[in-house]
């Protein structure tokens, strides 16, 4: 088997346990090591089909009720922000793509070890401001999941799972705009398609893993054996 083909595997793999733990995950993880032996002009399509079934699987088996009115302002901000994107993402080249990636996972990493608790305010101006962000974001490099976390745990009264809930659901919806945005842009090529179905098995078993894994923290939570 070729190598890159089985890196390509294990990543998927991996990022696919993510998102039933969180709600998302599955692009930071892909976007951070399928460049490294990809070319972004195919990573970034790739990635978004990736992301669109994970959040997809994750947000029908869902049992939270009131999730579209939750995330009503974001979708309203998220598609004038995938627009955004794919203009500003057609006229930018590979290498500074590339920096800018880079910059962005790092900041992102100092983000999520220094802050340690929300700092949105939750209301519909919010909501729309964070979505025109997100869409920006998933456009560029599919990241937008931690930005929607930051704001979804900023409303009060929500578990952890019904947060993890309106995350996926959102990342679907958004994703769908992001994916016609690269189909309409001409980057959904046949060699995209090829590995989007290569990686798709391995996709599905990392969710199952992911799935197990969070049955076993809820039980285990349940009995006080850790604290949430």
């Amino acid at each position: 088997m070729n190598i890159e083909y089985l890196f390509l595997a294990l990543i998927v793999f991996l990022a696919g346990i993510i998102p039933e733990l969180t709600g998302f995950g599955v692009a930071t993880i892909s976007m951070a090591l399928l460049s490294l032996f990809l070319p972004l002009e195919l990573v970034i399509p790739l990635v978004a089909i990736i992301s669109l079934v994970a959040t997809g699987i994750v947000a029908f088996t869902t049992k939270t009720k009131g999730i579209l009115k939750h995330i009503l302002p974001l979708m309203l901000g998220s598609v004038f922000g995938v627009f955004l994107g794919m203009i500003f993402l057609k006229s930018i080249n590979e290498d500074f793509l590339k920096l800018v990636l880079g910059i962005f996972l790092v900041l992102h990493s100092f983000y999520g070890l220094l802050n340690k608790s929300a700092i949105f305010p939750n209301g519909k101006v919010t909501g729309v401001v964070t979505g025109l962000m997100s869409g920006f974001f998933a456009s560029l490099f599919n990241i937008h999941g931690p930005l929607i976390g930051v704001y979804s745990s900023s409303t009060k009264n929500l578990s952890k799972i019904q947060i993890k809930d309106f995350i996926a659901t959102h990342m679907f919806f958004s994703g769908i705009f992001t994916v016609m945005g690269h189909g309409l842009s001409g980057r959904m090529t046949t060699d995209v398609f090829f590995y989007a179905l290569l990686s798709l098995p391995f996709l599905l078993l990392g969710l199952i893993v992911g799935k197990k894994c969070l049955i076993k923290l809820m039980f285990f939570g349940s009995r006080g054996l850790f604290i949430s």
